[in-house]
């Protein structure tokens, strides 16, 4: 009844993925995606769903049409490619796509914050704890950069 209220289609994929209907909950979320291209709750949820089931070629595509969009309607999308990238051990795009969004929007804490846990995750404490404080030099009263 109300196709561009992203609410319902979220709802509804996340019932079927409860009851096990992977691919019935993709569609549910492609098709909220026609009518709200770039909401990124749905844009998210969608990513999530298809890395579960391993579509990480169809992962990648989805993130590659962001790349005409306004950044900023897109950056928390583009962020969660970078996880993304991480999780599949591809760290050089993901440290890519992190450094793009560090240079794009250096007041934005919440970069550096997944930013640096992305590198702890990797290992790299050292370039975790720099990323913090490059961070709170820009956004000094983002409380999750001081701990």
């Amino acid at each position: 009844m109300q196709p561009l209220a992203y609410q319902g289609w979220l709802e509804h994929s996340k019932m079927e993925e409860e009851c096990g209907n992977q691919s019935k909950c993709r569609r549910i979320l492609r098709v909220g995606l026609k009518f709200s291209p770039f909401n990124e709750n749905l844009f998210v949820k969608a990513l999530k769903v298809e890395e579960k089931l391993k579509n990480y070629d169809e992962v990648r595509k989805m993130l590659a049409t962001l790349k005409d969009s306004p950044i900023e309607r897109t950056w928390k999308m583009v962020m969660e490619g970078a996880l993304f990238e991480g999780r599949c051990c591809n760290s050089l795009k993901a440290r890519k796509a992190f450094a793009f969004l560090v240079k794009t929007f250096p007041t934005y804490g919440p970069i550096y914050l997944e930013a640096s846990k992305f590198e702890e995750r990797e290992g790299n404490l050292a370039e975790s704890i720099k990323i913090c404080e490059d961070g709170r030099s820009f956004q000094p009263k983002y409380g999750p950069l001081w701990f």
